[in-house]
This record gives structure tokens, sequence and C-alpha cells, in this order.
């Protein structure tokens, strides 16, 4: 019996927990974030070939459980980590690709000079810079159209109200 809830107990407490990304600093000595977790292999890998790309100089860790499913010191310099504003919240380290966002996704500038705020349109600003741009980047090549400033602006993502 005493085998059997050791055993129990290095498994995952829930089947969210089955597969986990974890974002280490390069000595492997602080966990930064996990940055995601799915009972879903295939969303899990997904989530792996982004992390890699969106978090330059960084350890990544893949987890199937408490296994290691694949380790690697990504590419690049570390950066600043960024921010995402979602929903009034605010997410460190999270940098939003504008191809992530959806139908029902409304994004909100706001200029940290005068504070003039406006609604834009994800679909105008992807015909711009691409899927794949950062709000990172976006954020910094917006301008505010009330005091003409080059920024900084601050992009926030919100949700279209159900109908």
């Amino acid at each position: 019996m005493a085998s059997i809830a050791l055993a129990g107990e290095a498994m995952a407490k829930t089947a969210e927990d089955n597969f986990r990304i974890e974002v280490w600093d390069r000595e492997e000595q602080a966990l930064a974030e996990t940055i995601s977790r799915s009972p879903d292999s295939t969303v899990s890998q997904a989530a792996w070939h982004a992390a890699i790309r969106r978090r330059p100089g960084m350890l990544l860790i893949h987890y199937n459980s408490r296994h290691v499913m694949e380790k690697i010191l990504t590419p690049g310099e570390v950066k600043i980590p960024p921010q995402a504003i979602i929903e009034g919240s605010v997410h460190a380290g999270l940098d939003v690709a504008l191809g992530d966002l959806r139908e029902w996704h409304v994004l909100r500038a706001w200029c940290r000079s005068c504070s003039h705020h406006a609604t834009v349109k994800p679909a105008g600003l992807i015909n711009r810079y691409g899927k794949g741009a950062l709000f990172s980047s976006v954020e910094r090549a917006l301008f505010c159209t009330s005091c003409d400033r080059g920024g900084p602006v601050r992009l926030e993502i919100h949700k279209l109200p159900r109908n």
C-alpha cells in the first residue's frame, strides 16, 4: 500500500498538470514562470514552439507529469520582460502576437503622456505589422493622435460583450 501512495504523490494533481512548460533563468536557479499547463499533448507542443520564439535567452523545460520531455536554452539575449494587460489585469512576461487575437477581442490604446485613449481595430494593426508582430514592438511604433508624441502607448486587450 505504501508504494502505491508514493507513486500517486509523484503523479500530476490534475489532468491539467500533465503537460507544462516552465521558464528558468540560465543557471536553473530561479523559476521565472510557468507559461503553459495543458492536459493535451498537441496544445502543449504548440505552446512549446511559441515559448522558444518568445522567451529568448531563457531556459525552457517541457514536462509530461514529472518527466522532462525537452529542455533548451533558447537562442538570443534576455530582454526586459514584456507585460500584457488583459481585461485590466497585468500579465508580466507575456508578449502577445497580433495573430493570437480572436474576433471577440478589442484593443484599447492608452497614451502614457496625456492619458488619451482610443479603441484600435486589431485587423488594422495586423494589416500594417503582420500577424507575427508582438505587442511590445507594436506599442513602440504607435503614437498618440491627441498629443502627437511618439509613444509611449500601452495596448490593452478586452473582450467584446456577449450578446
